[in-house]
């Protein structure tokens, strides 16, 4: 006979030795390469050179209070699942860029990379696992535990786990599932939007810029949008002044549409560690005339406050789970879901969008940590259908902004910065770029 406790959120998957993918996770596997988009970077820069004995005695002390990390991609008959493996991966040298973490459906390993060059420590992550705020989490933790390691007192973890105590079985959930309101009909269905139009390199290149945040934020107040609102219609402004001096026949395609990630634990009281994420999709139809960079503000101002509502994203909820339940696509062996949401992936996903902005928030540090950590950082993976991907995030007084790109063309991320620039912000601006 069930307990309360058995019945309780991610109690049967903390016991069993292998999870099910939770209802984002599942479209991942099917796209899996070198240059997958489902990959991103977490760093610290710390305040001296990193001592890799100290991380590796972190990462063997941390690792384990993360279980549904501790795990490797399968392949079932119908599904793919993750393996429980205690095994604690080893460090890597550091990559310019982030790069696939994932040895395929058939090998094995961890989905998730620990590097260490220099004074910087970093962890490269598959979405199969987790979003950035479970990301965030676990990179924080370690960072915590080195510092611990290298002999800082820290009194407390918070606002990261502490490494000594078990995990709640509610870490494991499928919070998707849990929060979907099955009944709820879906969202509108989205056109095609305009990309770049640069063939695709085998470089990836990724410039960021830095500025104080309190700035930046009072220009965006001027505007009567938040951070991420304003940061949002630089962009899609940049976009625009891109489209328009093209000259290949791309701008018959004249909506602009960003993909912004919401986090749902503001919504909902879960406290899952996997993928709990959505999006919002503030757009312009460039088909009905110019913008100026004033009413591109006051669209997608606008557009965002509609759309980042719980009713709003539990369409998304409800129309993903339905198609994780629906009779048929169950009954599908593996190799037919793989062609299935590769398309869906490839045409009902990412060619609606121009480019993606993920705004990770402020990052707050446990007490006595913050001046041994001199900043964080933030990379998304190549993207070779967008081509073009905006990651965000502040630490301390600095606001970091970090656009990935596959393309020989620097125009995007020169007007972007530029523009903050022309308002008076002070940019700083470095580039990197590698293979992942």
């Amino acid at each position: 006979m069930a307990t309360a406790d058995d019945r309780k959120p991610g109690n049967e998957d903390s016991r069993r030795d292998w999870l099910t993918l939770d209802n984002a996770a599942r479209i991942y596997p099917a796209s899996l390469s070198d240059w997958s988009p489902d990959v991103y970077r977490l760093s610290a820069t710390l305040d001296a050179p990193i001592r890799v004995a100290a991380l590796q005695m972190a990462l063997r002390k941390v690792f384990p209070r993360f279980p549904y990390f501790q795990v490797h991609l399968k392949r079932g008959l119908f599904w793919y699942y993750l393996q429980r493996d205690d095994e604690i991966p080893e460090l890597r040298p550091l990559g310019d860029v982030p790069g696939s973490v994932l040895p395929g459906p058939t090998g094995s390993g961890h989905l998730l990379r620990v590097q260490a060059g220099g004074r910087t420590m970093a962890v490269d992550f598959s979405h199969v696992l987790t979003d950035g705020s479970g990301a965030m989490r676990f990179f924080g933790t370690l960072v915590t535990e080195y510092l611990r390691q290298r002999g800082i007192r820290v009194a407390s973890s918070e606002p990261f786990l502490d490494p000594d105590e078990p995990p709640s079985p509610e870490e494991f959930e499928d919070a998707y599932c849990r929060y979907c309101d099955i009944d709820v009909p879906g969202p509108k269905r989205l056109s095609p939007a305009y990309h770049l139009p640069d063939p695709p390199l085998s470089i990836y290149r990724v410039i960021t810029g830095r500025m104080p945040v309190n700035e930046v934020l009072l220009r965006a107040r001027g505007h009567g949008a938040s951070l991420t609102e304003y940061l949002v219609a630089v962009y899609m402004h940049a976009l625009a002044r891109v489209r328009a001096g093209g000259t290949d026949g791309s701008e018959g395609r004249g909506i602009l549409r960003i993909e912004v990630p919401v986090d749902m634990r503001r919504f909902h009281p879960s406290r899952t560690m996997r993928n709990f994420s959505l999006y919002v999709s503030p757009e312009i139809d460039l088909r009905l005339g110019d913008y100026s960079f004033r009413e591109i503000v006051q669209r997608v101002h606008h557009s965002m406050v509609l759309q980042a509502d719980r009713r709003e994203l539990g369409r998304q909820i409800a129309r993903n789970v339905r198609a994780q339940r629906n009779p048929l696509v169950r009954v599908l062996p593996l190799f037919l879901k793989d062609l299935l949401l590769l398309f869906v992936r490839r045409w009902l996903g990412e060619r609606l969008y121009s480019g993606v902005l993920t705004n990770l928030g402020r990052i707050s540090v446990p007490e006595g940590t913050g001046p041994h950590i001199e900043r964080f950082g933030l990379m998304l993976g190549p993207n070779t259908r967008m081509k073009s991907s905006c990651a965000v995030f502040s630490y301390g007084d600095e606001l970091n902004v970090s656009f990935g790109s596959v393309i020989r063309s620097r125009e995007t991320e020169m007007l972007f910065f530029r523009h903050i620039s022309d308002e008076g912000v002070r940019v700083s601006v470095s580039e990197r770029s590698g293979n992942p």
